[in-house]
């Protein structure tokens, strides 16, 4: 590789409700909040009253955002059709999310299932020749992924 990375540092998704999605992955999935922001005037702040942006630790070096969506003035619209280089601000939201997978031992797995069927998340699971994957959505419609496939010890094999 080029860049040494050590894996993801956070992923972010879009809510629609964010207690909705924080009563998920937090009692549901039973993921600890680490961080809460506030959105005043167009800008991140300290203030949690008004709860904007929450992080969770998902393990490792993995924090997970759930956040709301943004309202882009429209200077905000042209300056975020720009090239990065010359954003005149931060710009956070891109593209359109697909799904993310978070690893899971496979020692842990039928744990999951089993949590996730108490909690009456629908589910499909997968089970290649060694490995086992889970599927599901969360409240705000976004696809999760458990997946028991090492992905360093795997590409490591893989790199040409």
């Amino acid at each position: 590789m080029k860049i040494e990375v050590e894996g993801v540092s956070e992923i972010v998704l879009e809510v629609k409700s964010m207690n909705r999605a924080v009563e998920f992955w937090t009692k549901t999935l039973g993921f600890p909040i680490v961080e809460q922001w506030g959105y005043e005037e167009r800008q991140f702040t300290n203030n949690a009253d008004n709860v904007w942006a929450t992080w969770l630790y998902i393990g490792g070096n993995t924090r997970l955002g759930l956040w709301l969506p943004r309202e882009f003035s429209e200077e905000d619209l042209v300056n975020k059709e720009m090239p990065v280089s010359r954003w005149n601000g931060f710009y956070d939201e891109g593209g359109i999310h697909v799904h993310f997978a978070l690893h899971i031992k496979i020692e842990s797995f039928e744990s999951a299932i089993s949590i996730l069927k108490e909690e009456g998340v629908d589910i499909k699971i997968v089970k290649d020749s060694n490995e086992r994957r889970l599927y599901f959505k969360d409240t705000e419609d976004n696809v999760v992924e458990f997946y028991t496939l090492d992905m360093k010890k795997d590409y490591l094999k893989r790199i040409i």
